[in-house]
């Protein structure tokens, strides 16, 4: 699931290894968007696969990825181009 409920992360926490967190973060590519051709996102996808493997099976993790959990609001001809 994408989201866990307060049960679930209080179950996912419980033990000595506790539920691990990864942060994602990198610059836009684009004044436009972060990845317009998806570049990125492939590259993201092959390291999550990666870490998958080093984590026993069934095991929840949590992935911060700051584009996907933070407002973005960019506004590149009034010269924002990124939150603050």
């Amino acid at each position: 699931e994408a989201f866990l409920s307060l049960a679930d992360l209080v179950e996912a926490t419980e033990g000595i290894a506790g539920l691990p967190i990864f942060a994602l973060s990198y610059p836009w590519l684009h004044p436009d968007h972060p990845d317009p051709k998806g570049a990125n996102l492939l590259r993201v996808a092959k390291a999550l696969k990666a870490l998958l493997n080093c984590y026993p099976r069934g095991q929840r993790y949590g992935l911060f990825w700051d584009y996907g959990s933070l407002h973005q609001h960019p506004d590149p001809a009034n010269g924002v181009l990124r939150t603050e």
